[in-house]
């Protein structure tokens, strides 16, 4: 009896022994838990494609002197505005090489000679000033036309005219002030001739000036709105006569007398231009290098015209986001030097050809801005964000509410009568403690929130893997 007891003595604790390996290892050791309740809420979203670029203006040009000579006058400052046309700084006649002096006679010689042509008594001549003048009469009766309500000329346009007409005055005084030194002088002196010629071109900018500056400052025409769209109508019928009447001896009249003469009035005035520094379009002068005095060759730069009037950037999108990229999406421009300041544009221009760089091809995509502000800088550096997408709604949840198991991401709803249900769901962009989701949830519905603890999954026996991932939270948790 005393051997079968010692026996059982030994037996007894080797059975518990076992069965608690057994137990031991048939129990999971995920330790995830619930921790609350969660809600499913919604945001709207705007897709956008971002990037940088630098600002630069609609035009801008850097304008040189065509020749040589001593600089007499500068007409216009730094950062004037100017029109079309307005002279900003000049070179002295008689510093310039002798070609341009002869080519200020020849001007006059030539103007003469097209307005002989002009007023010849062939009938293809008196057509075509007929025609000029009707064109002129309808264009003066447009005109009125159009003012119609509305002020011809904003003060700008005055203070800019006004300034070009008391420069004009002042340089035909100059002109005769020095023509004059000329006075015993014989005719066939070259620097009578050039100082005559100066004389003769200040009066004629003298007197565009004085008609420009004549007609912005008018008031609008008063007349009954029914006389002026009248006389439109007259003037247009007249030119539609003239027009026809041009037409009929166009064909079998030679032209080459007026013709040639056009062409060497063109040829002299653009070596007389030769002597000013002329805004070719409408602008600001941003910088003026030249002084009076100053010596300046062909090819000096003297000034640099901006038109601000449009700002655009270009920047560089990569291939992977492009096509997302459309012509006419919104976009919002900001800049680091100018933290206040937010301005609007839209994309466009988009260059199919692609660069590539560091093995990343990328295309060249234009944003106009909307408006223009006087604190953007040419060339200062913005930033883009363009949208390409209209705003949507999207669904966030709890980070720690999404699990995942063998058949991919879930969340635990929790219904209206307290059950239960799985709902698969595709996770997205994480923000702060909320994820985006896309799933079969509905805004406000319940979820189950998990702790963060987690490990991993159970033993053979159950025969059940119950491992699983929390978006964000950086550990496993399993299937409640």
């Amino acid at each position: 009896m005393r051997v079968v007891n010692r026996k059982l003595e030994i037996a007894v604790p080797m059975l518990l022994a076992i069965m608690l390996l057994i137990s031991g290892c048939a129990k999971s050791t995920d330790t995830s838990s619930t921790v609350g309740y969660g809600t499913v809420t919604e945001s709207t979203q705007t897709d956008t494609v971002e990037s940088s670029g630098s600002i630069e203006p609609y035009q801008i040009t850097t304008l040189v002197w065509k020749t040589s000579g001593n600089v007499m006058t500068v007409d216009i400052a730094a950062n004037q505005a100017v029109i079309k046309g307005t002279v900003i700084a000049t070179i002295d006649p008689t510093s310039a090489p002798t070609s341009v002096n002869e080519a200020i006679s020849d001007l006059i010689t030539a103007k003469q000679e097209l307005e002989d042509a002009k007023n010849s008594k062939t009938a293809l001549a008196q057509a075509e000033v007929a025609l000029v003048a009707a064109k002129s009469d309808y264009y003066q009766a447009l005109g009125y036309y159009n003012t119609l309500g509305k002020q011809i000329g904003n003060e700008n346009n005055i203070n800019i005219l006004t300034s070009k007409f008391l420069s004009a005055q002042q340089k035909v005084e100059e002109a005769e002030k020095y023509y004059g030194y000329f006075g015993e002088d014989a005719d066939t002196n070259v620097n009578k001739a050039a100082a005559l010629a100066a004389l003769s071109q200040a009066k004629i900018n003298l007197k565009d000036a004085e008609l420009q500056l004549k007609y912005y400052k008018s008031t609008p025409n008063n007349m009954d709105s029914a006389t002026i769209t009248a006389d439109l109508n007259l003037a247009k019928a007249k030119l539609d006569d003239a027009q026809r009447a041009y037409d009929k001896l166009k064909d079998g009249t030679n032209t080459d007398a007026i013709t040639s003469a056009q062409a060497k009035v063109d040829a002299a005035q653009a070596t007389v231009d030769s002597l000013n520094i002329i805004a070719p379009f409408d602008g600001e002068v941003v910088v003026v290098y030249p002084r009076v005095g100053d010596l300046v060759n062909n090819n000096t730069e003297a000034a640099i015209l901006v038109n601000r009037s449009s700002l655009y950037l270009d920047v560089s999108i990569d291939e992977t986001t492009i096509s997302n990229v459309k012509l006419g999406d919104p976009a919002t421009i900001t800049f680091d030097a100018i933290p206040d300041l937010t301005m609007t544009g839209k994309v466009s221009l988009i260059n199919p050809v692609g660069v590539i760089s560091s093995g990343v091809v990328n295309y060249t995509v234009r944003v106009e801005l909307d408006d223009v502000n006087p604190q953007i800088l040419i060339g200062q550096t913005a930033n883009v964000s363009i949208q390409t997408s209209e705003p949507h709604t999207v669904l966030y949840v709890p980070v720690t509410a999404v699990q995942s198991d063998a058949q991919g991401e879930y969340v635990i709803r929790v219904r209206t009568d307290g059950t239960q249900e799985r709902v698969t769901v595709i996770s997205g962009t994480i923000t702060d403690n909320l994820v985006v989701v896309v799933g079969d949830l509905q805004t406000n519905d319940q979820v189950i929130l998990y702790s963060s603890t987690s490990s991993a999954s159970s033993t053979t026996q159950s025969g059940n893997d119950r491992g699983g991932f929390m978006i964000g939270a950086g550990g496993g948790g399993g299937q409640p």
